[in-house]
C-alpha cells in the first residue's frame, strides 16, 4: 500500500544494488518553477478542542479560466468508500486580494471555481473526530491526521507540488510525519499524492530513532491518555525486524522511515504509507508479552509495504483515482503475501522461534478450513470485490468468499514452498519481491498479474504458471499439508477436543452448532450445520438457551455446549422484533485441528530445505 522513492534494488541472484529517485523527495527550497506551480495548505488549529480544522488551499496561476477541485472518495491502502467530503463544510472562494470568486458543487465531493485565470484561496473546515489509521481526529490532547480527508486536490493538476504549514499549534506540540519538514510546523511534498500518503501526529509523543544502513527509522510513541506500554521496549524490538527486512531485500528504499503508533481506548490496526505507517492500537494491551508480540507483528506487516504494494504497485493502480473505487485483481499480492513475509521475517529476526511459526501456522490452516467460502472464488475475484465484501459485507457473505488477507497468506506459504521445492532451495518468495523489485520498483513501473508469474518461474527454474492458475485464478484446494511433509514438517490431524487435560473439557469441545456470533447476533451460520437446519439465520438475536438468559454470543455458545452431540435444545432468539424459538440438535464437530511441527529425522537434504526456509538470513 505504498509508493514513493526506491534508493536500493537488488540485482538478480546477487547483491548489486542501484540508486534511483522515483518520486524525488521534496526539496530543501523550491525552484522558481516548482514554486509557479505550488500548491500551498495552511491548517489552522485554533481550537482543537473544538474539532474543527480551518484549511486554507492556495493556487497560484492556475491552467484555463476555471478549476475543479475535489476531496478524495477513499484512502489508498484501505478499499472502502469512505466520502471524505461528509465533514466538509462551508467552502468558500476568492483570489488574492480578497475578492469572492464563483463557486459551484458539481457533485457530493467536486466544485468548480471560476477563477477567470487569477491565482485563488479556497476556504473551508474539515470536522475531525473520527480515530482512526484512515480518518482524521483532533482534540486538546493531540492530532492524527489523513491528508485524504482534509486537502482538497485540483483535478488533473496531482502533480503539483505541495507545501503544509500548520498554525495556531499548542506551544508544546511538535508535527510528526515522513516529510521533509524545513521550519517546524512546514512542510513539503513533491505531489498532492506525496502529500497524501503521509499521515501525521500532532503532539507530544516520544520518539525513538536509530540508523538501519543509513536509513533512518523513527517511532513516533502517541498515548494522549496513558498507556502501559513501554515504548522503549517497542522500539528496542522492532531495530532486529528492520534490520532483518533490510538484509532479506538488499537495503532499504528511502532515506527515512517513520513508524507512527497511537495508543488509544480501541484500536484499529495499521495502513501503509509511502515511508511510513500510521498504526492504532489500544493502550492497555500490553499487560503481558502478547501485547507486544500482536504490536510487533502489526509494525513488520505495515513496514513490508515499504516494498510491496507502494514500490512495487498494481499497475492498474497507478495513478490512483481519488474520485471512484479503483479496482484491483492483486489484493491477494500486495496484502497476504505481505502477511506471508511478515511472519518468516519474525523468525529470522529472533521475535518468534521456528516451533512458534509453525505452531501460528497450523492455526491459520485450522481456521481457514473452517471458512465455507473459501474456495467459492478465486482470490483474484477476492480482491476485486474487496469494495464491498472485504469492508462491508453483508450477512451471507461469509459463507460464499473468503479475505484475501487470509487466504493470500497461505497462498503465498504455499508459493513458497513451491518454489523452494522446485528450484532445490535455489528460489523462494522474497527472492520473487527482489526480481519484481529491479524489474518494475526500480524503474518506476506498475507490476501485473503476469509480471508476478514471471519473477515466480525464474525463482522455480521452471514455469509456475499452473500454481497461479489453480490456487490463484481458480479454487483448488491449497496443497499446504503435501507441501510440508515433503519438507520435513510432520502433519497432524486432530479432532478440536484433542490435547484437552479435562474431559468435561474435552466433552465441551466435541459439540458443532455453526453458528458465529457478533455480540448476541448471529453473525454467520455454516451450510448444513445443525444451526442451519433448525432453521437459524444470520442477524438472529439469540437471547435464551434451553430457557436460560443469554446476553452474548459468547454466552449463548457456552449454554449451547452445556449438551453433547445428538441432544436438542431450546433457542430463543428475535428476529426482526419477533420472538422465536427454534431446536437445535448438537452435532458432533466435523472440524479438524492441525498441528504442525519439525520432523526430527528427515534426510540431510530435506532438513537443509526446511532450515533455510525457517530460519535462512536472505530467503
Amino acid at each position: 500500500m505504498r509508493f514513493s522513492p526506491l534508493l536500493l534494488a537488488l540485482a538478480l541472484g546477487g547483491a548489486c544494488a542501484t540508486a534511483v529517485a522515483a518520486p524525488a523527495p521534496a526539496p530543501a527550497d523550491w525552484s522558481a518553477r516548482e514554486r509557479k506551480q505550488l500548491v500551498q495548505y495552511e491548517v489552522a488549529l485554533a481550537a482543537p478542542e473544538s474539532r474543527w480544522l480551518e484549511v486554507v488551499m492556495t493556487v497560484e496561476r492556475p491552467r484555463g479560466r476555471r478549476s475543479d477541485v475535489a476531496l478524495p472518495a477513499w484512502i489508498p491502502g484501505s478499499y472502502l468508500v469512505r466520502d471524505f467530503a461528509r465533514n466538509l463544510d462551508g467552502i468558500e472562494v476568492t483570489d488574492l486580494a480578497g475578492v469572492s470568486v464563483p463557486v459551484e458543487r458539481l457533485d457530493k465531493q467536486t466544485w468548480r471555481i471560476g477563477h477567470g485565470g487569477k491565482s485563488f484561496r479556497a476556504r473551508y473546515r474539515v470536522w475531525a473526530d473520527e480515530p482512526g489509521v484512515r480518518t482524521s481526529v483532533v482534540d486538546d490532547s493531540h492530532a492524527t491526521l489523513n491528508g485524504t480527508g482534509l486537502f482538497l486536490y485540483l483535478v488533473g493538476e496531482t502533480a503539483r507540488p505541495a507545501e503544509l504549514r500548520f498554525t495556531g499549534l499548542p506551544a508544546n506540540w511538535t508535527v510528526h510525519a515522513a516529510l521533509p519538514q524545513p521550519t517546524p510546523g512546514t512542510l513539503r511534498a513533491s505531489s498532492y499524492d506525496v502529500l497524501v500518503d503521509s499521515p501525521l501526529e500532532l503532539g507530544t509523543p516520544v520518539v525513538h530513532a536509530w540508523d538501519e544502513g543509513g536509513t533512518r527509522v523513527e517511532l513516533v510513541f502517541s498515548a494522549p491518555g496513558g498507556s502501559n506500554a513501554d515504548s522503549e521496549r517497542l522500539a528496542r524490538e522492532l531495530r532486529p525486524v528492520v534490520h532483518a527486512f533490510a538484509e532479506a531485500m538488499g537495503g532499504l528504499p528511502t532515506a527515512r522511515y517513520v513508524f507512527l503508533m497511537l495508543a488509544d481506548e480501541k484500536g484499529d490496526g495499521g495502513l501503509e504509507h509511502a515511508d511510513s505507517t500510521l498504526m492504532r492500537v489500544p493502550r492497555d494491551m500490553f499487560q503481558d508479552e502478547g501485547g507486544y508480540r500482536r504490536a510487533l507483528h502489526l509494525a513488520s506487516h505495515e513496514f513490508f509495504h515499504l516494498w510491496n504494494a507502494k514500490r512495487l504497485r498494481d499497475a492498474a493502480l497507478v495513478p490512483y483515482d481519488y474520485a471512484r473505487e479503483d479496482y484491483s485483481q492483486l489484493l491477494w499480492f500486495h496484502e497476504g503475501f505481505t502477511e506471508t513475509v511478515e511472519n518468516q521475517i519474525l523468525v529470522r529476526a529472533g521475535a518468534t522461534s521456528p516451533d512458534e511459526f509453525l505452531r501460528e501456522l497450523a492455526t491459520a490452516w485450522t481456521a481457514y478450513l473452517q471458512k465455507p467460502g473459501r474456495n467459492h472464488v478465486p482470490l483474484t475475484q477476492a480482491s476485486v470485490e474487496a469494495w464491498v465484501k472485504q469492508y462491508k459485507p453483508s450477512p451471507g457473505h461469509f459463507t460464499t468468499t473468503i479475505s484475501y488477507y487470509e487466504k493470500g497468506h497461505l497462498a503465498g506459504v504455499c508459493l513458497d514452498l513451491e518454489l523452494r521445492l522446485r528450484s532445490r532451495g535455489k528460489g523462494s518468495l522474497l527472492g520473487v519481491f527482489r526480481r519484481l523489485m529491479a524489474s518494475h520498483g526500480a524503474r518506476g513501473k506498475g507490476i501485473t498479474f503476469e509480471d508476478i508469474v514471471a519473477a515466480a518461474s525464474a525463482e522455480a527454474g521452471s514455469d509456475v504458471r499452473d500454481f497461479f492458475r489453480r490456487y490463484i485464478e481458480g479454487t483448488d484446494e491449497l496443497p499446504l499439508p503435501a507441501q510440508l511433509a515433503r519438507m520435513g514438517v510432520d502433519v497432524e490431524i486432530r479432532a478440536p477436543s484433542a490435547g484437552e487435560s479435562s474431559p468435561l473439557a474435552a466433552r465441551r469441545k466435541q459439540g458443532w452448532t455453526g453458528i458465529v456470533f457478533t455480540d448476541n447476533a448471529i453473525r454467520s451460520v455454516a451450510p448444513g450445520s445443525p444451526a442451519e437446519l433448525a432453521g437459524l439465520l444470520p442477524g438472529d438475536e439469540v437471547v435464551a438457551v434451553a430457557a436460560r438468559r443469554t446476553r452474548t454470543g459468547e454466552e449463548a455458545t457456552e449454554r449451547l455446549m452445556d449438551h453433547a452431540p445428538g441432544q436438542s435444545v431450546e433457542v430463543a432468539l428475535f428476529r426482526g422484533g419477533r420472538l422465536l424459538q427454534r431446536r437445535l440438535t448438537i452435532a458432533d464437530d466435523p472440524r479438524k485441528a492441525f498441528r504442525f511441527a519439525a520432523s526430527p529425522t528427515p534426510e540431510p537434504a530435506v532438513r537443509e530445505l526446511r532450515d533455510a526456509w525457517l530460519a535462512g538470513p536472505t530467503k
